[in-house]
């Protein structure tokens, strides 16, 4: 059974896409691609990007063309290298991929050399975010494009997964857990100085790392608010209507008047939802 990807809890919101978590999105992108090879070829949807007549108001497209293999390269399919050249405002077409003693792909290592590459260029260089149907067809909204790269890789389980190819679904999971952690730790930071903004007068705000607790590109911390703990060293002081008070500042911070934040938590969410459904299905 694949190992569960443990959410702070249920209202972590994603922060802006890009970054160290935008090459990881590209790696879990990656990984789906690899497992999509599996299908027949008329029935393979991702690694296509819309060339010609592109209209994301109606979502249409006058064509759809495949991610070929760098020339002379004896492969049928694309490397990681050749992906991320063809989906568009790369640096370069190779460099991209760090192996690890195995001889596959180091998630993390990539994402980071991922990340170096993208923003050595400059003071404003930065990890570009990508619209969906510049990597899978018919794609054209990022949280329908988190569904769908899911159901894509969970129904190619249920029909061409077994011992032999296994190790594609465990790092297909494995960098859907890199991108969970990293959109949590990217958030937590502005969690926690809103919390403590909002409720610090009532009740001490208890933190805790996410992952690592760095952003392993960048350095950053990567904490978030311990509502567990939050919550119960207040009722253990005697202040009133704990519960109530945290439901409040959430509700708040994610109305609609806040629609970043609101946007950002709607993207964990299908990432949560992709989660759930692989557990289910493997």
């Amino acid at each position: 059974m694949k190992a569960t990807i443990f959410f702070i809890l249920p209202h972590l919101s994603a922060v802006l896409a890009g970054g160290y978590q935008g090459c990881l999105e590209r790696i879990f992108l990656y990984n789906a691609y690899e497992i999509d090879g599996l299908n027949d070829e008329a029935d393979r949807t991702i690694g296509f990007k819309c060339v010609a007549d592109v209209d994301e108001t109606a979502k249409t497209c006058g064509r759809w063309e495949a991610c070929r293999p760098k020339k002379n390269s004896g492969r049928t399919r694309c490397n990681f290298d050749d992906l991320v050249f063809f989906m568009g405002k790369s640096p370069g077409p190779t460099g991209w991929t760090v192996n690890g003693p195995d001889g596959k792909m180091d998630i993390e290592a990539t994402a980071k050399n991922c990340y170096k590459k993208y923003t050595s260029g400059g003071k404003k260089a930065k990890v570009p975010n990508f619209p969906p149907w510049v990597t899978m067809k018919d794609k054209w909204e990022f949280n329908d494009w988190i569904k769908s790269v899911g159901d894509t890789v969970n129904s190619a389980y249920k029909s061409k997964g077994n011992s032999e190819n296994k190790g594609l679904w465990d790092s297909f999971d494995a960098s859907l857990a890199k991108v969970a952690e990293s959109r949590s730790g990217d958030h937590g930071p502005y969690l926690v100085k809103e919390a403590k903004a909002k409720l610090g007068g009532k009740m001490e705000i208890k933190v805790q790392s996410v992952g690592s607790g760095k952003n392993p590109a960048t350095g950053e911390i990567w904490e978030t608010v311990d509502w567990k703990e939050t919550a119960s060293t207040a009722k253990a002081k005697g202040v009133a209507d704990v519960d109530k008070e945290i439901q409040g500042f959430l509700k708040d911070f994610y109305s609609k008047t806040n629609k970043k934040a609101r946007d950002h938590r709607v993207v964990m969410q299908s990432y949560k939802r992709v989660d759930d459904r692989s557990q289910s299905c493997r």
